[in-house]
């Protein structure tokens, strides 16, 4: 009795063994044939949404700029010197920051091209214009110089 015991015990591990063989073998069969090139239809697909995901990106941060596009300048990107100085009647000026070729007599007249969003400040204070590639100071009370700033805004 023993022996056939042993018998049967040999004959169900072979079994077992043959048995799961054959299960990894169907599993690994199975997986390989699963695997397939996608086909032409499925990547046409796929380009036409990532170009479509792209091309509303692009039209999303244009709309936003032209929403917001003036606030983000003024609030992000500081006033830039456009120049700085003093120019006195004798002729004599202490140039500070970018010196400009002017004339003082009775107004101060000085080559300058105006910037964009451009602020003049003057002391003392003058009415300020701008003419053909000039600035025009001419000052509210006498003084024998006049510091000049302008800046870009």
């Amino acid at each position: 009795m023993a022996q056939v015991v042993a018998a049967v015990n040999d004959e169900s591990e072979e079994e077992i063994v043959v048995d799961h063989d054959l299960e990894r073998q169907t599993l690994i069969g199975q997986v390989q044939s699963r695997v397939q090139k996608p086909g032409c239809k499925n990547m046409g697909c796929k380009a036409f949404v990532l170009s479509l995901s792209g091309i509303l990106f692009l039209l999303m941060m244009i709309q936003l700029w032209t929403d917001y596009g003036e606030y983000i300048q003024t609030q992000t990107f500081p006033p830039k010197l456009a120049t700085m100085g003093s120019y006195c009647k004798n002729g004599t000026r202490q140039d500070l920051y970018k010196p400009l070729v002017c004339k003082y007599d009775f107004q101060l007249i000085c080559a300058l091209e105006k910037p964009s969003k451009v602020f003049v400040q003057s002391v003392p204070r003058s009415e300020i214009t701008w003419e053909s590639g000039s600035l025009i100071l001419d000052p509210y009370s006498v003084s024998e110089c006049i510091d000049l700033i302008v800046w870009s805004i």
